[in-house]
């Protein structure tokens, strides 16, 4: 029995007349569902990746062919992230055009790019944001407590939360009331880093400290930076901060990369127009950044 997942922005009656009349069009052994996109439930680990469809009880994988019949602009990245899975699962989609949603990809969608390419991204959940309470119990039951909420849009930490307890979730609503999460299991930091990356080569390499009772490495957090000779990067931090920029084909990156306690390298984020610190007492970011645009501009 073939399977047709329609997914819409919001059930109304022109969707329902819509999905009830391409299942009048075809034979009665196949089957015709819709649900919205903020029904979609994901976890993905590395390559593995499970997406639930909550309402009508089914996971992806169940259907033959989906249908992204409305994602308009709320839905538009998580149309991206859930092309990139189906591709990845082989199940056959209409429009393909959401492969490539560009620039607006965000945290979650660049996430999932980074697992499936193989790189040390931490396992992560997400849900939309109605359904949180009442995932929590799962999300807990995954990666334990504490864990980390991470708010999609936010930058220079501020959307970073350490949820402790069941009630630090109640939480989210309040300070992001439109806010995105997603949720991935909290490692106990030895060493964060921040590299900057120039297509192939490395432009920077620090460490970031926190400060006082501050746990997130964040300078704008007042995180210390420490910076190291370039020359002195590990090659697998290389590597990792090289192939990630590449992956999201961004050419000037920042990639924070965290070794936990047990010195595992987990790769946390990918930043496009990454912080720089202006001061060349401080730090030799400008000037190799100047160098490399000389470079690009001589090039032709």
């Amino acid at each position: 029995m073939k399977k047709l997942l329609i997914l819409v922005d919001f059930i109304g009656p022109k969707k329902e007349l819509f999905t009830e009349g391409i299942s009048r069009g075809l034979p009665e052994s196949y089957q015709v569902f819709l649900a919205r996109f903020s029904d979609l439930t994901f976890y993905i680990d590395g390559k593995n990746i499970s997406i639930k469809v909550d309402g009508i009880d089914k996971n992806i994988t169940d259907f033959d062919l989906i249908y992204f019949r409305r994602a308009g602009t709320k839905f538009f990245s998580l149309a991206g992230t859930l092309a990139i899975c189906l591709d990845y699962l082989n199940i056959r989609f209409f429009d393909t055009t959401f492969r490539h949603v560009g620039p607006d990809e965000d945290k979650f969608t660049n996430l999932t790019r980074l697992s499936l390419a193989g790189l040390p991204a931490m396992p992560t959940f997400f849900c939309w944001h109605n359904k949180i309470e009442d995932k929590k119990n799962e999300i807990i039951a995954e990666f334990g407590l504490p864990l980390i909420a991470k708010q999609l849009s936010s930058h220079r930490g501020k959307g970073v939360i350490l949820i402790r307890n069941k009630d630090d979730f109640k939480k989210l609503p309040k300070e992001f009331p439109e806010g995105e999460f997603m949720f991935q299991k909290y490692y106990e930091s030895k060493d964060e880093y921040r590299i900057l990356v120039l297509k192939n080569s490395i432009g920077a390499y620090e460490r970031k400290v926190p400060q006082g009772k501050e746990w997130r490495g964040n300078v704008a957090l007042g995180a210390k930076e420490e910076f190291i000779a370039v020359k002195k990067i590990p090659e697998d931090l290389k590597e990792i901060a090289v192939g990630a920029a590449k992956t999201l084909n961004i050419q000037i990156a920042g990639v924070d990369i965290l070794v936990d306690n047990n010195g595992k390298i987990w790769l946390l984020e990918v930043n496009r127009g990454p912080g720089i610190t202006y001061d060349d007492k401080t730090s030799y970011e400008m000037a190799n950044l100047a160098s490399f645009f000389l470079q690009e501009l001589k090039e032709k």
